[in-house]
């Protein structure tokens, strides 16, 4: 079913699933490097996203916007199964009430912004491409992203997120984070 997913489009930008080798290691080097900058500690050795399509879980979709130049951002939509989100390290009985709740939960991960770029055009058209896979193919309801303090107004203003649990370091990145979450039925007025 996500092999017949279209791509977004727009004049320099294309987003589609990173499938090749090439994307998804360009996908992990914008996450590396932007997550440097920013001064996080990340090791993407623990991924469970291996090298080629056919030995990546299919819990995972990594998305990728890129033009003729450059990765410009990528996001990975993780489904939930037997391992579970990534944020219930951190916040895993919020996430676990959901689901206890009769929720099909899913985060939003890895994601990066290259510099320099118009960031809400292509987190625009990553979400969109996301939302569509979780949302339509997976029956997704509730959305879950674990962000770093300052970005909760943006996330809330432009996509309608809403805190689910506080401020916690995340061990992952060695960083501050809260868990925000939306009902994926709430995305479509955004």
């Amino acid at each position: 079913p996500l092999e017949s997913m279209p791509a977004v489009k727009s004049a320099d930008m294309r987003v589609a699933i990173a499938e090749s080798p090439q994307q998804i290691e360009a996908a992990r080097s914008l996450v590396r490097k932007r997550y440097a900058w920013r001064g996080y500690q990340v090791d993407l050795a623990d991924d469970h996203a291996a090298d080629s399509p056919s030995e990546r879980t299919h819990h995972e979709i990594t998305f990728v916007a890129a033009n003729d130049d450059a990765t410009l951002g990528t996001v990975t939509l993780r489904l939930d199964g037997p391992m579970g989100l990534r944020a219930e390290e951190t916040h895993g009985e919020v996430i676990q009430s959901a689901r206890l709740g009769g929720r099909r939960v899913c985060e939003l991960t890895r994601l990066a912004v290259a510099a320099k770029v118009d960031s809400y055009t292509v987190l625009a058209s990553l979400f969109s491409l996301a939302y569509g896979a979780g949302r339509t193919i997976h029956g997704i309801t509730d959305v879950f992203i674990e962000v770093n303090p300052r970005h909760v107004a943006f996330y809330s203003r432009a996509l309608g997120f809403v805190v689910a649990a506080g401020e916690r370091i995340c061990e992952r990145v060695r960083a501050p984070s809260v868990l925000l979450h939306v009902e994926a039925a709430k995305l479509d007025e955004h």
